[in-house]
């Protein structure tokens, strides 16, 4: 028995696959498996890579760049910590750009006390690195769709958007 894919699932595949992005690169995450799911079934010209780590999903993102491709990077809130020199050292100062879809953990009624406190940093780590937000999600993730590619100003913001998706 299949069950039917949560709406906020479908639209966040439409969304990534409508900026034109066809390799997502991911941190295995609970609530990303919807994601990734629809993406295997709906989306199978998107193709999914798997990364260990956070810093790897970035690594593997910057190459498909350079290779001509859109990447779209999909992690978990906490993972954003270790993600971070990756971010500031290539993806920031050369101006690479991708998408992140970003699984939030800490927000209110987090019940992993852990998780508090990144999930807390988020936002103002992408602000104070001046990584421009396409979305920010609140209580239940809603379906989200962007026709805008991400893109930088030199000086101005970082070439990468993020989406959050709250629990």
């Amino acid at each position: 028995m299949t069950t039917a894919a949560p709406a906020w699932a479908v639209g966040v595949c439409a969304g990534v696959h409508a900026a034109g992005s066809r390799d997502v690169v991911y941190v295995p995450d609970n609530p990303l498996s919807h994601v990734l799911r629809v993406f295997e079934h709906q989306f199978r010209d998107v193709r999914l890579l798997l990364a260990t780590r956070e810093e790897e999903a970035f690594g593997i993102a910057a190459g498909l760049y350079l290779g001509g491709r859109l990447p779209t990077v999909m992690l978990q809130s906490s993972g954003i910590g270790n993600s971070l020199n990756a971010l500031t050292s290539l993806l920031i100062p050369y101006q690479i750009p991708a998408l992140m879809v970003v699984s939030m953990r800490g927000d209110s009624g987090e019940w992993n006390a852990a998780q508090v406190p990144m999930g807390r940093a988020v936002r103002a780590i992408f602000e104070s690195c001046r990584t421009r937000p396409s979305g920010r999600q609140t209580g239940r993730p809603r379906p989200w769709a962007s026709r805008e590619r991400p893109r930088s100003a030199p000086g101005r913001s970082a070439p990468a958007c993020y989406l959050s998706l709250s629990r």
